[in-house]
């Protein structure tokens, strides 16, 4: 196990943790980190410190550091900041190795105290042994251990997502996925950053696709030489803020950090193997992408659509995301003349829905045989399904239809453009298979499957060299 691994385990991966200021308080709105731990379901060793307490929720409480009944892993530090530096240096004098600080104030604050005493906490561990995570941070957590630092209740997944990140927001997830799997805040990194955590996720066998939240960074040149190692492993994702003036204002108020110029970032990031994506909707579908699909070995994509006029708008949106509609072989355009009526412009988007208003063919046995087509022409990548989500049952159709997709071409991805009043229902239905994924506008499908062909472009430049 690496130097790093080692110092970062303890912290995401802890058997014995001391909460350290926990309130007697309890309940809703009470932000106790305690209540929250044990919420989990968490079966690791929980010392609560409280001077004032002998039990809080039915744990025994110590009056301090040093009264504990064993070294702990993880000391977590939710006080004043006033008093954190001196609760730090009992927490080294009893040999804690790592340290939450949760408490804010300190290199976020608007003040010159804050950076004081930030300065003061990284000169009681130095040369120490003990590591610092924040201040003003979530710290950490891991669903399969059932665990978060947090003061706010976490949703967790054991879905394969590691999370970085300079603010705890993202620990509550985003729209269409859960970002913990595992996860670290780094907060105002005074001495654990990303990169450390990078280098965690880089071996974590649990972790197949890395997310990261990036607002700055104060040594960019090591952060980028280990993102390029670290990409070569395995997916990373990165959503790079404070890309104007006036947000690189609101970065340096939130954590500290220098945002640095965007433009620059760009394009070490795109060197480095680091997908970097422009918004939040951008992460959970590229994230989402990565967990689910095969990469496309190429550009060339197959389209099949119910309406003319939304197979205009899908290629649209394939070239404006760099996939091609390729040209069928001749064996495929006889397969899909055979489907449609004979006047019918057959091509690439298919038009499938006049073999099912014009020639009586059942619906889910011409998007089956159409899409069965599409998928075993040599020409094609990748595939795109344009499809209207006006029953509920049209999911399980659309399962049966991904499997037999997924099981006949394992290595050409198949996304969906869904749309009309039962999205929800039909897209939980179809990604249940764990084959394809559904999508509310064919730009964010398209735009996925070009992260996918780019990292893969990526990897195989790499092994080239």
């Amino acid at each position: 196990m690496s130097d790093t691994r080692q110092q970062m385990k303890p912290f995401v991966e802890p058997e014995s943790v001391a909460a350290i200021g926990v309130s007697r308080r309890t309940g809703p709105g009470a932000f106790n980190l305690l209540d929250n731990i044990l919420s989990y379901g968490y079966e690791g060793r929980l010392y609560p410190v409280n001077p004032n307490a002998t039990e809080i929720l039915g744990v025994r409480t110590y009056p301090s550091v040093s009264s504990l009944p064993e070294v702990v892993d993880l000391a977590l530090i939710s006080l004043p900041r006033d008093i954190v530096a001196g609760v730090v240096k009992d927490c080294v004098a009893n040999g804690i190795k790592a340290i939450v600080i949760i408490t804010q104030g300190f290199a976020d604050a608007d003040d010159e105290e804050g950076n004081r005493l930030q300065r003061e906490l990284l000169e009681l561990v130095r040369g120490t042994g003990t590591c610092i995570l924040g201040p003003n941070t979530f710290g950490t957590a891991n669903a399969q251990l059932k665990f978060s630092s947090s003061y706010i209740h976490i949703p967790m997944d054991d879905n394969g997502v590691g999370t970085i990140s300079q603010t705890g927001g993202t620990f509550l997830g985003l729209n269409d996925i859960r970002l913990v799997g595992k996860a670290i805040d780094v907060g105002d990194s005074c001495d654990i950053d990303i990169v450390d955590c990078l280098e965690y996720f880089e071996h974590d066998e649990a972790t197949r696709v890395i997310a990261l939240h990036v607002e700055g960074m104060p040594d960019a040149k090591r952060f980028l030489e280990v993102a390029r190692r670290v990409a070569l492993r395995k997916p990373v994702v990165a959503l790079k803020t404070g890309r104007s003036g006036r947000s690189a204002q609101a970065v340096l108020s939130h954590t500290g950090a220098l945002a640095g110029r965007d433009e620059l970032w760009d394009v070490a990031l795109r060197e480095a193997g680091v997908v970097r994506v422009d918004d939040i909707e951008e992460l959970a579908d590229t994230l989402r992408a990565f967990l689910t699909l095969s990469a496309p070995s190429g550009n060339g994509i197959g389209v099949m659509t119910p309406t003319g006029g939304f197979g205009i708008i899908a290629a649209d949106a394939c070239g404006k995301f760099d996939m091609d509609l390729v040209e069928f072989t001749d064996s495929t355009m006889a397969g899909l003349r055979a489907l449609s009526p004979e006047w019918l412009a057959v091509g690439n988007p298919v038009d499938y829905f006049p073999g099912v208003s014009i020639m009586g063919r059942p619906r889910d046995e011409m998007e089956l045989a159409a899409m069965r087509l599409i998928m075993a022409d040599e020409r094609v990548n990748a595939a795109m399904g344009v499809i209207g989500a006006f029953s509920p049952e049209l999911g399980d159709e659309l399962a049966l239809l991904a499997r037999e997709m997924a099981r006949d071409f394992p290595d050409k991805p198949l996304v969906y453009f869904l749309y009309g009043p039962h999205f929800t229902e039909v897209r939980k239905r179809l990604e249940s298979t764990g084959t394809t994924l559904g999508f509310p506008s064919p730009e964010r499908a398209v735009r996925a499957l070009m992260h996918l062909k780019r990292r893969a472009d990526y990897l195989a430049r790499q092994h080239a060299r």
